[in-house]
């Protein structure tokens, strides 16, 4: 790729990113409009039927019921969880030292696990910069090839799965 074309090439990403996350962002708000509406999709109502919106018509005693089984069904699940929690008290027994020993430990590690994480998080990305600095183009994607084999290799699975099925799907036909 000429050095020329990379202004043009960065302009048509920013485009490219900028119209899939309006894209992205009125699709969810659609959704969500939807669901917060309880509004019947077009495509779901039949041939010869009226298409009313469901909140048009409550069904009072549904409601009714349907909270009073809701009420009892929180009722049973606390008074199960009050009952459980007794039973491994008892079980377990006091605390001692060695599992206040245990815990803490287990706490550390925890800690310590999560620290790593980090740190080692900063240190590939300051990594993956120094080595996007120094490294052409087909350079940097074998590097990145060459250091996640594995998961390079599930991603290009994915794909070619998901252009089989839109080819054997014919979906371009159903969007028509």
């Amino acid at each position: 790729i000429p050095p020329e074309a990379w202004p043009f090439i960065d302009l048509l990403f920013n485009i490219t990113l900028a119209a899939t996350g309006i894209w992205l962002a009125v699709t969810v708000f659609v959704m969500w409009r939807r669901s917060a509406s309880n509004l019947t999709p077009v495509n779901a109502a039949a041939r010869n039927r009226k298409v009313d919106p469901d909140f048009l018509s409550v069904d009072e005693k549904g409601r009714a019921e349907a909270l009073q089984r809701g009420d009892q069904y929180e009722k049973d699940l606390a008074q199960k969880e009050r009952d459980e929690l007794r039973a491994l008290k008892r079980e377990n027994g006091p605390m001692t030292l060695s599992k206040r020993i245990a815990q803490f430990f287990s706490l550390f590690m925890s800690l310590f696990t999560l620290a790593t994480m980090i740190l080692g998080s900063i240190w590939q990305v300051t990594r993956m910069g120094d080595m996007m600095s120094s490294y052409s183009t087909p350079e940097r994607i074998m590097a990145v090839i060459g250091n996640h084999p594995i998961a390079f290799t599930v991603a290009t699975l994915v794909i070619v799965y998901h252009i089989y099925r839109f080819f054997v799907d014919r979906k371009w036909e159903a969007a028509a």
